[in-house]
């Protein structure tokens, strides 16, 4: 979509949006999930919600949460006609809060149990001044790497552990006729990788210095020089000459037998395990090279936004409660690819990156290898440039690493 439509369908979704404000008792939810396990998840959620007695209208924007979906979020907000509930990432949660815009949920939370069935790490995100104002619902780990077996056992190459045997295989895809790396090119895919990078060159400690904390040291670090210098290196496996291709597609190259390997997050299993199921293909899950003890995380998350009148409330209030209910849980993020957000949620459906994923989260909670993604520690604004300085030095070649710490200094600086 060119730039030009994508603000006339924004423009014209903003005045149906003046026009149809919901009915008493109806839920209207602002997501942007309209892709593989994230759509079967929402419609999931949506159908239960549906035969629950609620009735569902989705405010749906695709492109993610920040841009053109916050900006169409905030007119309705700001003309007095707010969505029952939105999909958004913690930082941004506390700005709403602060604002005045969302309703208390510690009476539901208290029904409920939160604080005894989630992490802290993550209840501790869903709270303003010690209240609970979202709803998590899901624990993505970003710090995958997902290989074709097929692929690695013809290009006679082993499944990496570390950076070096990452390049040898890589190498060895190439040398037999496969792209070694698949990889979208839309421009979150690029600071998500690069975050893997940085985990695995770095660790945690150095990771949470450079990329949350946005420490000067830690930026211009000879590990920070080391983790563009690897991650430029990556971009030579990939087989990219044109900038088209989403991570959808990207998966089809990994699925197909084209690609041997992709960074990408557990949002990405199910378009794996589809394949897996209508075809010969067969994958393997590691953490990226050097990150075995390391746990990036990713929460998407729920906020309630004050509405009027009782039936609507009434509706809300179910919403909020349903979303950590344990069948709601385990159905879902089985639709998902994540883990469920609650501990208490037996794991015998899901598959055996699942099982290995909260083993991984709960040894990197207990020894502090518990990381956020970028998206989950940095307010969009900031998000957004540090995807703008990471893709600029993905795609131009001629951008320096001297430059991009430069600019990643600069944009820390201005916070």
């Amino acid at each position: 979509m060119t730039v030009s439509r994508a603000f006339a369908a924004v423009a014209a979704c903003l005045a149906l949006c003046a026009s149809t404000t919901a009915r008493a008792g109806e839920l209207e939810v602002f997501h942007y999930w309209d892709l593989a396990g994230d759509a079967r998840a929402i419609a999931f959620l949506k159908a239960t919600l549906t035969q629950e007695g609620e009735t569902w209208r989705d405010f749906a924007v695709a492109g993610g949460g920040n841009g053109m979906a916050l900006t169409l979020l905030k007119s309705r907000v700001a003309a007095g006609n707010p969505p029952t509930a939105a999909q958004m990432k913690a930082p941004a949660i506390a700005a709403w809060a602060q604002a005045g815009y969302l309703t208390n949920l510690d009476d539901i939370a208290r029904a409920g149990r939160w604080d005894k069935v989630l992490p802290e790490a993550i209840s501790a995100r869903m709270k303003y001044n010690g209240h609970y104002v979202a709803v998590p619902v899901d624990l993505h780990r970003n710090n995958w790497l997902w290989i074709n077996a097929r692929v690695l056992k013809a290009a006679r190459a082993k499944a990496p552990t570390t950076w070096d045997e990452f390049f040898q295989a890589a190498e060895r895809m190439k040398r037999a006729g496969f792209i070694a790396v698949a990889h979208g090119e839309q421009p979150w895919e690029d600071l998500r990788l690069f975050e893997n990078v940085v985990i695995g060159l770095g660790g945690a400690e150095f990771y949470r210095r450079a990329l949350v904390q946005l420490e000067p040291a830690a930026l211009s670090s000879p590990t920070m020089e080391r983790a563009l210098a690897t991650f430029r290196r990556i971009k030579s496996y990939t087989g990219r000459s044109t900038y088209q291709n989403d991570w959808i597609q990207a998966s089809a190259l990994l699925t197909s037998g084209k690609a041997g390997m992709q960074f990408m997050g557990d949002w990405n299993k199910p378009v794996l395990m589809e394949a897996r199921n209508t075809s010969d293909f067969e994958f393997e899950c590691l953490p990226v090279p050097g990150a075995t003890d390391a746990f990036v995380f990713d929460v998407d998350s729920f906020v309630m936004f004050k509405v009027q009148g009782e039936a609507k409330v009434g509706a809300q209030r179910h919403l909020a409660a349903a979303l950590l209910r344990p069948d709601i849980q385990e159905r879902f993020n089985l639709y998902k690819g994540a883990l469920p957000v609650r501990t208490d949620v037996d794991l015998g459906r899901h598959d055996r990156c699942a099982a290995a994923s909260r083993a991984a989260f709960q040894h990197a909670a207990r020894t502090g290898a518990l990381v956020p993604s970028i998206n989950m520690s940095q307010p969009p604004p900031v998000e957004d440039a540090m995807r703008a300085i990471i893709s600029d030095f993905w795609r131009d070649g001629r951008v320096t690493p001297a430059t991009t710490i430069a600019r990643l200094q600069a944009l820390a600086a201005s916070r």
